[in-house]
């Protein structure tokens, strides 16, 4: 009996200390809502979209879609659209379990869209270090307790966790959240160099795991389910690379195809060998404002 009792008393105490901690990160959340900043001033997600807004179209994807919005080109993107877009991409490789967090977020602020585009690279679905334990798409984001939650659930490892509170106590956002090589856009690629290529092929293929194809796989159903809940079609892009036999390459084309074979609603178009002319880029990956420019015309905007 007194051992029950003790059982109870154990779970009443640690039942209290979790609503004590889940309301004291409550008055932390959202207090930077007040702060509006641009794309060209901030790689922050939080910190440029507010809420209850409508963008006809988001960008989801890894600092290959990011460029999209740097260096003052996010104008010249809507402009070329000639709609108000969303740029949910962040640098650093973010893959499929960050963006997913970013557009939930972003949807749960009241946001809505048209037409999410999910800018592809084949690394986001073998790599855990663009995904769970990516430790760069949310250096730059403040504290919202939506968002520590959602890592909760998700099952991020405790040291994502751990970083994401110490978002709390940043002050200065425009300096922490300004992007550190500004105007590398404006530059183009000298040459191609097949001895880089080569390096970057053994880069990723040490840090693919083929069992990790199956684990990220179902976030690409929840994107979709969560995309299509609110209304919006979803259309995922390959982006053109220069590496034929990119590792993974084709069975993620075969995966997404397959994928939107399959439902409604969900489109997919692949790009790869695409844009193989070294003008449209500033490196061996990210587009300059040439190949931003080009892209968007010759590729995105006919599927508006």
């Amino acid at each position: 009996m007194n051992g029950t009792l003790f059982i109870i008393k154990l779970v009443i105490f640690g039942v209290l200390n979790l609503f004590i901690l889940t309301l004291l990160l409550y008055g932390f959340s959202g207090r930077h809502r007040d702060i509006h900043l641009s794309y060209a001033e901030s790689e922050s997600n939080l910190l440029v979209i507010g809420e209850n807004e409508h963008y006809p179209v988001v960008f989801l994807g890894t600092s290959r879609g990011r460029v999209l919005s740097r260096d003052g080109n996010h104008e010249m993107v809507e402009r070329i659209l000639g709609r108000k877009v969303a740029n949910l991409s962040k640098g650093g490789g973010g893959g499929l379990m960050p963006m997913d967090v970013h557009l939930s977020f972003f949807l749960n602020q009241g946001n809505t869209t048209d037409h999410v585009i999910y800018l592809v690279d084949p690394f986001i679905f073998y790599s855990s270090i663009n995904n769970e334990h990516n430790d760069f798409f949310l250096r730059d984001e403040p504290f919202e307790l939506f968002i520590f939650l959602k890592l909760i659930k998700e099952r991020y490892p405790l040291d994502r966790l751990s970083s994401y509170l110490q978002m709390i106590k940043v002050t200065d956002w425009q300096k922490i959240s300004r992007y550190a090589a500004p105007g590398l856009t404006e530059g183009t690629l000298k040459k191609i160099d097949e001895e880089k290529m080569e390096k970057a092929k053994k880069h990723y293929l040490k840090k693919y795991d083929q069992n990790n194809f199956v684990a990220y796989g179902h976030v690409v159903d929840d994107i979709n389910r969560l995309v299509k809940t609110h209304g919006a079609t979803i259309t995922y892009v390959m982006l053109p690379l220069f590496m034929p036999d990119f590792p993974g390459l084709p069975e993620v084309d075969a995966f997404l195809r397959k994928t939107a074979d399959r439902e409604a609603g969900v489109f997919y178009i692949n790009c790869a060998s695409c844009m193989q002319d070294k003008k449209f880029y500033y490196d061996h990956m990210h587009f300059n404002k040439t190949g931003i420019e080009y892209f968007l015309k010759t590729y995105i905007r006919p599927i508006l």
